[in-house]
């Protein structure tokens, strides 16, 4: 299921609200920190990153962006980092 959707998104994700774009982003970022992602569905994630990454002027910015939601994101979607995750 979440390899066919992640392509569909990543397929249309020049299409996607900002909104959307961004769980779809979180739900990627998260299957990746579980370790979840293999093949398609990486290359599929790794299109939405980069089509999520243009609303920001700076890869720095998105990094800030990241950092601060990182663990909320993660969490919301059932991923709790080890302890000494920095």
């Amino acid at each position: 299921m979440l390899k066919t959707l992640i392509l569909a998104v990543a397929l249309n994700a020049n299409e996607l609200s900002y909104q959307d774009l961004e769980k779809y982003y979180w739900d990627c970022d998260t299957a990746f920190m579980k370790g979840e992602l293999g093949g398609q569905d990486m290359w599929s994630c790794l299109s939405i990153t980069e089509q999520f990454q243009t609303h920001f002027d700076s890869k720095d910015d998105f990094l800030i962006y990241w950092n601060d939601k990182k663990f909320q994101q993660w969490e919301n979607r059932g991923f709790r980092p080890p302890a000494d995750f920095i």
